[in-house]
């Protein structure tokens, strides 16, 4: 098993790792764009030495045609998704590690209940009051798909 796969399938399945390489990225992060430059030191830091190169094949890889984004379904992590800014969704570098990551972090503030987040008074975070998700941290668990859908 390769080191990147390796990578990956820790954070599948570890919810704190994954949590803390996302951290990783936002404090790298330049622009609301992440490379893979910066995907290989946020792995570095959790001890995975994972060349940036690996990072770029891994995208080019899962990369599909428009017929294939046609027939994608799901919001589960996959890998090859697209959202609808254009940013990937299910990459290890990829702005949205998650569909919940896309509906918390798009730019256009829309909301997996419809129209765009409206935010609930009653909480000291920020926290849409339609589908409750908190909008100041990453979306590391699945629970809309990109449909909006709950999964």
């Amino acid at each position: 098993m390769t080191e990147i796969n390796r990578l990956k399938n820790r954070i599948n399945n570890d919810n704190g790792l994954r949590q803390q390489y996302l951290k990783n990225l936002d404090e790298l992060m330049t622009d609301g764009e992440i490379t893979p430059e910066m995907a290989s030191v946020a792995a570095k830091k959790l001890g995975y030495n994972i060349p940036a190169e690996d990072f770029r094949k891994e995208t080019e890889d899962s990369e599909l045609s428009i017929n294939d984004l046609e027939s994608v379904a799901g919001g589960l992590l996959s890998g090859g998704e697209v959202a609808p800014d254009g940013k990937s969704v299910g990459c290890l570098y990829g702005y949205y590690l998650t569909w919940t990551d896309y509906w918390i972090w798009n730019a256009e503030g829309l909301c997996p209940k419809g129209g765009v987040h409206e935010l609930d008074s009653r909480y000291k975070r920020k926290t849409c009051r339609k589908c409750t998700l908190f909008l100041d941290e990453r979306g590391c668990l699945d629970c809309y798909d990109k449909n909006g859908n709950e999964v």
